[in-house]
């Protein structure tokens, strides 16, 4: 119930930020990123932290790029994963948003009560879009796939993967 109260919440705050103002020139510079923290059976915790840079290269395409850090634990586990690579935003609206970002992941998992650790890389490119809220500051949210995904072999339980995050202009 609290992640729905807190996804309504985020989704109903787009529509009242993008009122604020509407700018035509926010620099060509934006920064941001999204975090995360999550709670579950198992005594499962996880926290994540994925920041952002992006340059306005033409009037509707942004080129940047992501790092990434997800650390997970649970009753048996530790798991650290770091991800980073470049991504391209077409905007054919404003408000809306293409975009193609390479990943690669890489990192460990250690499981209690044995030795040694569990080490994996992936690469991953992602294709989707969104909705982005107008101003010097958005808020965005969408959906990409992962078109490299191969189930049963991936570190990913699905190739699908929401977005949320701000951003600044300057």
């Amino acid at each position: 119930m609290k992640k729905l109260s807190i996804l309504l919440l985020l989704l109903f705050s787009v529509p009242v930020f993008s009122q604020l103002g509407m700018a035509t020139n926010f620099g060509k510079w934006r920064v941001g990123g999204g975090l995360g923290v999550s709670f579950g059976s198992n005594d499962y915790f996880g926290l994540s932290v994925y920041p952002n840079i992006g340059y306005m290269i033409a009037p509707r395409l942004e080129g940047g790029v992501t790092a990434g850090y997800q650390y997970s634990s649970w009753k048996n586990a530790k798991s650290n994963l770091f991800s980073f690579g470049p991504y391209m935003n077409f905007y054919p609206i404003n408000e809306l948003f293409l975009r193609g970002h390479y990943e690669y992941f890489t990192g460990n998992s250690k499981y209690k009560g044995q030795s040694g650790s569990y080490s994996y890389d992936e690469d991953a490119l992602w294709l989707g879009g969104g909705y982005r809220s107008g101003g010097k500051v958005s808020f965005y949210a969408g959906a990409m796939y992962n078109v490299l995904y191969k189930e049963n072999e991936s570190i990913f339980s699905n190739g699908f993967r929401p977005i949320v995050g701000v951003s600044v202009g300057f």
